[in-house]
């Protein structure tokens, strides 16, 4: 009997030293694949922008869209392609121009977004990732009345909009953004802008 037990027990130890190796092997596989894996997926959770360019106003205005505006935005990613976003701006208009009723106006805002970006792309060799936002913002417009006193007023409005990165480096991108913004206010209610400068990914 115990050579009979021994001689049954010989080849389940076999059976499991192989599958043993057979686990070390696939848990060693899975761990040189996992930093090849990580860097296919996005490694950063907040972008940070400032961004230059051109706006504004639809309304009747003889301002035209020659005048210089600034961003400064911040977004974090909440999950695959989706970032809430931040953008605080200004619009200035020239102190010889009209917008409605005021003269030399400014326009100040503050705006809270839902973004969707699109899977990067290749664009002259460079990876470029696109996105679209919607969202609510505070807006402040000062300027001056005819009898030459100050009037500002504060209203809220809508934003919606369209970005692009192109990418330089995995921390650095090119950012350009076309945005539209409804206002509720009585001197003028459409604006836009058209906007570059620099992303900053961490």
């Amino acid at each position: 009997m115990p050579l009979q037990t021994a001689t049954c027990d010989r080849p389940r130890a076999g059976e499991d030293v192989r599958r043993t190796q057979t686990l070390t092997v696939i848990v060693l596989a899975g761990l040189l694949l996992v930093p090849l894996a990580a860097r296919g997926q996005e490694l950063y959770s907040f972008t940070g922008s400032l961004l230059l360019g051109l706006g504004g106003s639809f309304d009747e205005s003889d301002a035209g869209f020659g005048n210089p505006s600034f961003q400064l935005g911040f977004s974090h990613v909440i999950e695959k392609r989706s970032h809430v976003g931040f953008r605080l701006g200004y619009l200035g208009f020239g102190s010889n121009d009209y917008l409605g009723e005021l003269k030399g106006a400014d326009l100040t805002y503050l705006n809270v977004s839902g973004e969707y970006r699109s899977a990067k792309s290749s664009f002259s060799g460079s990876l470029l990732e696109s996105g679209v936002y919607i969202g609510l913002g505070g807006y402040q417009m000062n300027g001056e009345t005819d009898d030459g006193s100050n009037a500002s007023g504060t209203s809220i409005g809508l934003v919606l909009g369209l970005t692009g990165d192109i990418e330089v480096s995995p921390s650095f991108a090119v950012r350009i953004e076309l945005s539209g913004h409804i206002l509720s206010s009585d001197v003028a209610r459409y604006f836009g802008l058209a906007q570059v400068g620099v992303a900053y990914r961490f």
